[in-house]
């Protein structure tokens, strides 16, 4: 589920790496914002006035239009499907959980995983569903995953939390926004010891072995 100003080709490192741990897996990549094209500045702009505007909504706000219209995307390949695991990018993890939890209540929350990465933090209820939502950030600072909360003000019904909050390490040679879009690309770094490390491998290979059971 990709986040804002997100290309065609963001996620093709990431479909390879899932579709090694997952053979029989159905792969699917959403962009519930639209997908970027082109390198034009003044395109890109108006693209992200327009995808600013809409995330906002979706992170104070319960279900839209647009998360219940990638609801039934996703509902349509589950057809022939018994287990779905969700993974969002950014503003994608917003939609990734709003639309898990419709489809958890229509087909059941056994048959239904959501994983977050690099996500704004938005209001949760405290609902059992939550133990099956884990949220992923990186352990340098990123001003995305600062965004929001999980609770809301004075409120009793939204105080609710990930089931799981992990940080791994991801490239550090990456500064800023530049950060914040490589969870999902390869940006293979070296560490203190000499070990090579690629983002999308960590990543993707700590949410396997968090959800080993699933095979599509």
């Amino acid at each position: 589920m990709a986040g804002i100003l997100t290309y065609r080709n963001n996620f093709e490192a990431a479909a390879f790496e899932v579709a090694q741990r997952y053979p029989d897996a159905k792969i699917v990549v959403i962009f519930p914002y639209g997908m970027a094209s082109g390198t034009s500045r003044s395109v890109l702009h108006r693209l992200l006035t327009r995808q600013l505007a809409q995330v906002g909504y979706d992170l104070i706000h319960g279900p839209s239009r647009r998360v219940r219209l990638v609801s039934e995307i996703i509902g349509e390949h589950m057809a022939s499907a018994d287990q779905l695991l969700l993974i969002g990018h950014s503003a994608g993890g917003v939609v990734a959980y709003r639309s898990g939890l419709i489809l958890a209540e229509k087909y059941g929350q056994e048959q239904v995983r959501v994983v977050a990465v690099g996500s704004p933090k938005f209001h949760l209820r405290d609902i059992p569903f939550n133990k099956r939502f884990i949220y992923i950030s990186g352990r340098n600072p990123d001003r995305i995953t600062r965004i929001g909360s999980w609770r809301r003000p004075g409120s009793r019904v939204y105080c609710g939390k990930p089931g799981l909050e992990i940080q791994l390490d991801f490239n550090p040679g990456n500064l800023g926004w530049q950060y914040h879009a490589s969870y999902f690309l390869k940006s293979v770094w070296v560490d203190q010891n000499h070990v090579s490390h690629s983002n999308v491998e960590e990543l993707i290979s700590k949410i396997h072995e968090l959800h080993p059971e699933f095979k599509g």
